[in-house]
């Protein structure tokens, strides 16, 4: 028995065990990234205030808290703490947990009272004038090496670099709400507020127009549609004086992007699966919107620098998907083997179904990937110049479907020229591959015919 007011042992040691797998689970929490916060929120919400998974569910309803206040007051940079294309401004996604627990440090009251004001009734008026002092507070922090609170920040990245993003955090901001209307209803009105942010960006310092560009293209869904808006601030220039300029690096890094794309349509595999064949494809749709937006932005000369290159471009395209859309048809053939209906059936001519062993599962698999491509390339093939390609291709792979699983439907039904069991096997396969080239509808008719085949 313990006496009241004498220290029990074994119970200190439990309540400082405690402790410390408190702090660690706080650690964790403050560290872990968003998603597995929204998750964790999610799977603690039934739980209780009382108890340990109480704690728990305490402490991620915190830092849930603490990231909104902290994700409004340095928006304009949260964007920029991610991966993202080498050359583009980022920093090390820590940036943000360790800048704001720097400005919590000097800067208490001023981050209490943007807490205090990160409500949606206050935000409904605009971004209160706080969080810009508190992005400045940051800059000044950074630039100044006897403030040991920044330290941590400066071990991850450029802090002058960070500092500068952070002194253009008001225009920023002052940009956000507008951005979605320049890039899609661009206006004279809406370029001469663009021409004096810029102008604005590049009295603060005069490489700082690019940084500002280059903040806000981390804040569109597609960082390339920047280019209206410097479309818009240089009045829709020609290639040749925008290839010159400090801004060169955003058509460049399209080109450049264009480029990859290429290659990678030229190079990517089969046997990587449907996957791989649809991301594929739309990666060549992206491929014909940053062309068209390119064109539409800046004044490409045929003969200009981005002119020449294009045009290369272009034709390079087509002819990367046209050669893979071409190996659609032997990938089909692979797939769904066939047989000369007599040994002096002439070479090419029509086989019927060959149903001695059961279907290759890697063979399905390049199959699917390379109609999954023709298929996903719906979105772009016409106004990328090789619709007609594609048109042809789908002709070829339903001209050798469609009298496969005719073929195969009469061995389901009488078991005549092969194995039953076999020709439902390869009429559902059949069924899947005919849904790309045509449409899920078709897919179905041929499943209930397989069925009603089977019932028979």
């Amino acid at each position: 028995m313990t006496l009241v007011g004498t220290l029990d042992p074994a119970r200190g040691i439990m309540a400082a065990i405690a402790a410390h797998k408190l702090q660690i689970l706080r650690t964790l929490v403050e560290t872990a990234p968003d998603a597995a916060l929204r998750s964790l929120e999610l799977a603690l919400s039934s739980a209780g205030g009382q108890g340990a998974l109480g704690k728990v569910r305490e402490l991620v309803e915190d830092e849930t808290a603490n990231r909104f206040v902290r994700n409004n007051v340095l928006a304009p940079i949260v964007p920029l703490c991610a991966t993202r294309t080498p050359g583009q401004v980022s920093f090390p996604s820590p940036v943000l947990s360790r800048l704001w627990r720097a400005l919590k440090s000097v800067a208490a009251a001023q981050v209490e009272d943007a807490s205090a004001r990160c409500n949606p009734w206050d935000l409904e008026q605009g971004s209160p004038e706080v969080f810009d002092e508190l992005c400045r507070l940051a800059a000044a922090g950074l630039r100044d090496p006897e403030n040991a609170a920044f330290d941590s920040v400066r071990s991850l990245c450029d802090p002058e670099q960070l500092a500068m993003c952070l002194q253009l955090s008001a225009l920023t901001r002052g940009c956000l709400p507008k951005l979605s209307e320049w890039v899609s209803r661009m206006s004279d009105e809406r370029a001469a507020a663009a021409r004096l942010t810029y102008r604005d960006a590049c009295r603060i310092r005069e490489d700082a127009g690019p940084l500002l560009l280059d903040i806000l293209s981390a804040h569109l869904p597609d960082d390339w549609r920047i280019m209206r808006v410097i479309s818009a601030v240089m009045d829709r220039p020609t290639d040749r004086y925008l290839a010159a300029t400090e801004v060169a690096q955003f058509g460049e890094r399209i080109l450049t992007e264009i480029d990859e794309t290429i290659a990678l349509i030229e190079s990517f595999s089969f046997a990587d699966g449907e996957k791989a064949g649809r991301e594929a494809a739309q990666a060549a749709h992206k491929v014909q919107l940053m062309m068209v937006e390119i064109q539409q932005s800046v004044d490409i000369a045929k003969d200009g620098p981005w002119g020449k290159r294009l045009a290369r471009q272009k034709q390079a395209m087509a002819k990367a998907c046209e050669l893979r859309m071409d190996q659609a048809e032997k990938e089909l053939d692979k797939a769904l083997p066939t047989r000369p209906i007599s040994m002096l059936a002439k070479k090419g001519a029509r086989g019927v179904a060959k149903l001695v062993e059961e279907p290759n599962a890697d063979m399905i698999r390049r199959a699917q990937s390379a109609l999954a491509f023709v298929a996903e390339l719906r979105a772009c093939a016409d106004k990328a110049g090789y619709g007609s390609s594609r048109t042809k291709a789908l002709e070829k792979l339903n001209a050798r479907l469609d009298p496969y699983i005719e073929d195969v439907l009469h061995v389901a039904r009488t078991g005549d020229g092969g194995d039953s069991g076999l020709a439902v096997q390869y009429l559902d396969i059949a069924a899947s591959f005919i849904a790309y080239t045509r449409d899920e509808k078709t897919a179905e008719i041929v499943r209930r015919r397989a069925a009603a085949a089977i019932a028979a």
